[in-house]
């Protein structure tokens, strides 16, 4: 009998415990008399660090799970038109992400693209800011700099993007690796269940998460759609969530 490994589970449950620490910096977190909206300073430190681990996890968690089903379609013989020569590539890392994703749903899913139309927003916007990050490249910022008189710190007024800046218009994410905070890990986090429930309820998957519920202490296996669906907040309550194949 074969043995698959995969590390999805492992994923996710960094993805979780990261957001876990960003919520508690951000609540323990200094409030100083002129926000900037920055990153840069260290009492942001801490949220900082965590909603970038929770991004980066969150993205690797629909990334093992968008190859580990194509591993298993492939694996189990399913009929498609895929080229050798483009399986290949898909193996060898010659495919983006997102060109992975579209693929895996036209050949082997019963969802047509055409219905994805919100998910498929929300999941390249996904990506464009998980590039923002494993490709960092500094941002740069007009701002007036006062520094106090015999002191070590600063006082930082007006500050103003000199490049594209703002939010994502679908998944309101951070354009700005400056302003990166827990508010996008928390979108990021929620965009990943929603590919994941996705995913999972597709292709009959039946994955099973670790998951700590509410008021408890006790980590359980739970299923995509019940994690997405006790997520406080939620970002995108309207998202389109198609019907399994079991349900059709």
């Amino acid at each position: 009998m074969p043995l698959i490994v995969e590390l999805i589970g492992s994923f996710f449950a960094s993805s979780g415990d990261a957001l876990e620490r960003a919520r508690n910096a951000k609540s323990t977190q200094v409030v100083l008399a002129e926000p900037t909206g920055l990153n840069i300073f260290v009492h942001r430190q801490a949220e900082t660090q965590a909603s970038l681990e929770c991004i980066v996890f969150s993205f690797l968690t629909v990334e093992a799970c968008i190859n580990y089903l194509f591993f298993r379609e492939h694996h189990g013989g399913s009929s498609n038109s895929l080229a050798a020569w483009l399986k290949q590539k898909w193996r060898r890392g010659g495919l983006s992400v997102y060109d992975r994703f579209v693929l895996l749903v036209d050949q082997y899913a019963t969802a047509r693209l055409s219905d994805l139309q919100t998910l498929c927003a929300l999941f390249s916007e996904f990506i464009s800011l998980r590039n923002l990050i494993v490709h960092a490249y500094p941002s740069e910022y007009r701002a007036l700099v006062e520094e106090e008189s015999g002191s070590e710190y600063s006082y930082v007024h007006d500050v103003e993007p000199l490049s594209s800046s703002g939010k994502f218009p679908v998944s309101g994410l951070s354009r700005e690796i400056g302003r990166i905070c827990l508010d996008d890990a928390s979108r990021s986090f929620e965009v990943m269940l929603l590919m994941f429930s996705f995913l999972d309820e597709q292709f009959v998957a039946d994955f099973k998460l670790p998951w700590e519920a509410q008021n408890t202490a006790e980590t359980e296996a739970w299923r995509p759609r019940r994690i997405l669906e006790s997520l406080v907040p939620r970002h995108y309550p309207n998202a389109v969530v198609l019907k399994s194949p079991r349900e059709q």
